[in-house]
């Protein structure tokens, strides 16, 4: 999530800013015990959400399919794009169990045929859902938020897609605007102009963001510039905006203001190290921010490409020398320190046996074909030892593993993440 420093903020953000002075000074207190402002039925369920992802932080499930089908289990556990992208496991809100449901076919209707299992493999049930339509508003322009070359906006879909395969996506490309810029409201303005005229749009995720603080409680008619945006959450489709990420001031939120006007939901981030709110995620209470799902990812090859999502599979392809070098070519990424410690130990081991080898050949009678052997042997391993021992030294490491360079860290991922979640819900109401 973009967060652009105060001296930068445009005009609009001034004006915000002096609305916001004459209303409360103070900045946000992390002890606010407000009741939340939405309905108990959309608080019950982010509040269920939330603890099914702290949960998940605390022992991440993992699958062993025991009664599937060859077929299924193939589907199931293949690494390609087209199987990643045709499967989801899902946990049903109403009773915490885990479903694996598998895309077979886009129905006439424009529905999709689905193959629902059970948390074993087992097959469960046939069924058809419609899929909800969701627009990304982000950047996809030119601006490389990653050092491998891969827009924001790019990385916000995939996190999104690779939760839910099955919604229809409509992605817009606001470039550097913020949502403190006149540019970034004008998609909004669109936006409703097409649901007056009949088109459903069931939810918006925008992982964008300015700072702009404020303790005010209601900013509704307060902040006119967001008025396209409440007008959109009043017409029925739901609104997801990230928190932000205020690393130095973890207490105040960059989108605060915004997630203060009715309606509008704000996205936080959780930390799988912790099973807590990350450092960075600005908004600490439910008057602010409804939603909490893991914002902390690395990037980890696989042999079809990129897992940038921590699902099992492949989420995206990366044709990019950098990312070649520091992370396909890196044996090390995604490894315990522990292991590459004792692979280390024992190549030093063995190169102790071939040099003892040696000596011992040196003693009787030379068998030179065999001491060539052996010197090649130890060769070979102290290759190894030195490429080992140098990729320890430059690869970083971080919780007791080794990791790439690149890191996907904010609030921008746990929104696409929570998004996908409430319209997979949605879709499968009924339907189990």
């Amino acid at each position: 999530m973009k967060i652009i420093s105060t001296k930068t903020v445009n005009s609009i953000a001034r004006q915000t800013a002096e609305v916001v002075r004459d209303i409360i000074p103070a900045r946000v207190s992390e002890t606010l015990t407000e009741l939340p402002r939405f309905s108990s039925p959309e608080m019950v369920m982010a509040r269920t959400l939330n603890k099914i992802a702290i949960k998940g932080t605390k022992a991440q499930k993992v699958f062993n399919y025991p009664k599937a089908t060859p077929q299924d289990l193939k589907r199931l556990t293949s690494n390609t794009l087209k199987d990643s992208y045709s499967r989801v496991t899902w946990t049903n809100p109403k009773d915490g169990k885990n479903y694996h449901i598998l895309k077979e076919s886009i129905l006439p209707d424009g529905n999709i045929a689905i193959r629902v299992l059970n948390e074993d493999g087992s097959f469960l049930k046939n069924a058809s859902i419609k899929p909800k339509n969701i627009i990304v508003i982000d950047d996809f322009g030119q601006n490389k938020m990653s050092i491998y070359g891969i827009s924001h906006g790019e990385i916000v879909t995939a996190f999104l897609r690779r939760n839910n395969p099955f919604v229809q996506i409509e992605t817009i490309n606001t470039g550097l605007a913020d949502t403190m810029n006149p540019e970034f409201f004008e998609p909004f303005k669109q936006i409703l102009q097409r649901i007056k005229s009949g088109e459903k749009i069931d939810y918006i995720s925008c992982s964008k963001g300015a700072i702009c603080y404020s303790t005010g409680k209601n900013m509704r008619g307060k902040v006119p510039q967001f008025q396209p945006i409440t007008d959109v959450a009043d017409s029925g489709t739901r609104v997801l905006f990230a928190s932000g990420n205020s690393i130095d001031n973890p207490t105040g939120t960059a989108n605060q203001v915004l997630l203060l006007a009715d309606k509008i939901e704000g996205v936080g981030s959780l930390s799988p190290q912790t099973h807590k709110l990350s450092n960075f995620s600005s908004s600490r209470n439910s008057f602010f921010t409804q939603h909490y799902e893991v914002g902390e990812h690395y990037i980890r090859p696989t042999e079809y490409g990129a897992n940038i999502t921590g699902l099992p599979g492949t989420d995206i392809v990366i044709n990019n020398p950098k990312y070649k070098q520091e992370v396909e070519n890196n044996i090390l990424i995604g490894k315990n320190k522990e292991r590459v410690d004792k692979l280390l130990e024992k190549i030093k081991a063995e190169i102790k046996e071939v040099q003892q080898k040696r000596v011992g050949l040196m003693r009787g009678r030379i068998d030179f074909n065999e001491l060539r052997k052996l010197e090649q042997r130890q060769n070979t391993l102290e290759q190894r030892r030195v490429k080992l021992v140098r990729l320890m030294g430059s690869t970083s490491l971080e919780n007791g593993k080794y990791e790439a360079t690149e890191k996907f860290f904010g609030t921008s991922f746990s929104t696409p993440i929570r998004t996908a979640k409430l319209a997979l819900n949605d879709m499968m109401e009924g339907i189990l």
